[in-house]
């Protein structure tokens, strides 16, 4: 089974991890790890400085297109990033626990 990472960022520490909570427990991701960056993007016409925070979904390939289509569904952004990383190598004990938190 191919392990995949879904990243996304989002406004608040509150919304990503009400989110993330409704992920797991759907088994759709097997762990959320949430990181606090500064992001600097243009938007409507102006360069934005914000805070953010930086959301890592690890899951598997088979769960790739219910993940997404529940990040963006949930998602508080009107134009939500949504990428996939794809991970070449996995150590099995952390691979294993991952396929059998998300089937």
């Amino acid at each position: 089974m191919q392990p995949i990472i879904i990243i996304s960022t989002f406004p608040s520490k509150q919304s990503i991890t009400k989110i993330s909570n409704q992920i797991v427990r759907k088994n759709l991701a097997a762990c959320v790890n949430i990181v606090k960056i500064s992001s600097v993007y243009a938007w409507k016409g102006k360069i934005e400085n914000q805070p953010e925070y930086l959301a890592l979904f690890k899951t598997t390939k088979k769960n790739e297109s219910n993940l997404k289509k529940e990040l963006i569904k949930l998602h508080p952004y009107d134009v939500p990033e949504v990428a996939k990383i794809n991970v070449s190598s996995m150590n099995k004990p952390y691979l294993n626990w991952l396929i059998d938190s998300t089937n």
